[in-house]
């Protein structure tokens, strides 16, 4: 593997504090969300069979996800502020990232509005997938709230569909129907020795009674079953949490260090600032993005990748969750001065 850059080295130190950073904000959001849904509400509209507007309750205030706007913000201005550890000594000194540049402030701004719109799309189609499963099967309403809107631990609901994603939901699905049958109750293990759960986002402490219930012929009790599905639900979202936080804090940093180079551009002792663009370390990356290694671009025009798509920099919010989730690659960025 090809010895790290300083600009890595220092991407990976700021990611590692900024994800942490935006996890908590995330997990703090998602938790007043699932409190706001009005579980009384709920129960009336599943009894009317009014499928929609029981999914409805499930949008994301837009002051409810306060804390990741300023998260992101935080992560967007320590990106641009941290490039003066990566300019020439003539420069280093004399360069100030300004956070209050209309533009920085519009890019920041534009990131937190994408996530609460793609968070909230993405909690009532859930609950719509949830609420067709639960009346395609019959289930019991307490079920299908339960499965929607989480438990009640204390003063916090646990579980339910906010903050998931649709991979999560359909496997959360699949699960409830493989340990509600014992004719597929098997399915739960990948392998015949019943080592390997299907799911990793599974709560392993079940797999014993699971164990138990095939070699009995039967499938889990409705009570062990709804049990089984809400730690599912509580392991999934923490391992969501963790990507959402990894792929905004990586956005963020990426798209504060372009926007520092962005005003540099301004300035008249510079001549001209190039990013070029470094390929994740993984093996597995995506090929598109392999094929992308060391192309350089002078900042402000844009990388164009095999698919057609436009990106100022790696992880450039253009690229969407094609190009920039679970993504490992950065911009290395080189400023040239003026002579003189």
């Amino acid at each position: 593997m090809p010895r790290k850059t300083a600009q890595q080295r220092r991407i990976e130190q700021l990611l590692a504090k900024q994800s942490s950073a935006i996890e908590k904000a995330f997990i703090q959001a998602i938790a007043k969300a699932k409190l706001n849904v009005d579980r009384a509400e709920l129960l009336r509209l599943l009894e009317a069979g009014q499928i929609e507007r029981a999914a409805q309750l499930f949008r994301i205030e837009r002051g409810v996800m306060f804390p990741i706007s300023e998260a992101i913000r935080d992560a967007f201005i320590a990106g641009g502020m941290a490039v003066a550890d990566d300019l020439p000594k003539g420069l280093s000194g004399r360069f100030g990232f300004n956070g209050s540049h209309p533009r920085a402030v519009n890019i920041a701004t534009e990131q937190a509005a994408r996530l609460l719109t793609a968070e909230s799309e993405t909690a009532m189609d859930n609950a719509r997938a949830i609420i067709v499963d639960g009346l395609d099967t019959n289930r019991g309403l307490d079920s299908v709230a339960r499965d929607l809107g989480g438990r009640k631990v204390g003063k916090r609901r646990v579980g339910g569909v906010i903050g998931l994603d649709a991979q999560q939901v359909q496997r959360q699905i699949n699960l409830r129907a493989i340990v509600s049958d014992p004719e597929r109750i098997g399915e739960y293990f990948k392998d015949a020795g019943m080592k390997t759960a299907r799911y990793s986002e599974g709560n392993r402490r079940f797999d014993a009674q699971v164990r138990k219930a095939i070699k009995d012929g039967k499938a889990l009790s409705a009570k062990d079953v709804d049990a089984l599905v809400g730690a599912y639900q509580s392991k999934a979202g923490g391992a969501r949490a963790k990507r959402v936080a990894r792929n905004e804090a990586f956005v963020s940093q990426s798209s504060g260090r372009d926007e520092a180079y962005q005003q540099m551009m301004d300035r008249p002792d510079v001549e001209t600032a190039t990013v070029r663009w470094q390929k994740s370390p993984r093996l597995e990356d995506r090929e598109d993005h392999q094929q992308m290694d060391g192309k350089t671009i002078t900042v402000g025009e844009m990388f164009t990748l095999p698919d057609g798509t436009q990106m100022a920099h790696p992880h450039d919010q253009r690229g969407g969750a094609k190009h920039n989730a679970n993504c490992g690659c950065v911009g290395i960025y080189r400023v040239r001065l003026k002579r003189g």
